[in-house]
């Protein structure tokens, strides 16, 4: 049952992790915010950096609990 549990709680996160993919990428390439905001494609490499380093600090979040989930 611990395992059934783990597993369901492994498949939830990697679905909304996929989902905030997608929703990041569909944002990113909306034309009306790009023609909305004059500084939108500014200084892209750095607003990346912060993007991946937000998934770096999710993902681990997720294997810190996923592994004290597994150690009970």
């Amino acid at each position: 049952m611990k395992l059934l549990n783990t597993t369901a709680l492994l498949i939830v996160a990697v679905i909304v992790m996929a989902g905030a993919v997608v929703w990041t990428v569909i944002v990113g390439s909306s034309l009306s915010r790009k023609e909305a905001t004059s500084t939108y494609s500014v200084n892209p490499a750095r607003k990346l950096g912060r993007l991946l380093a937000m998934y770096a600090v999710v993902i681990v979040a997720v294997i810190v609990i996923f592994l004290a989930i597994m150690n009970q």
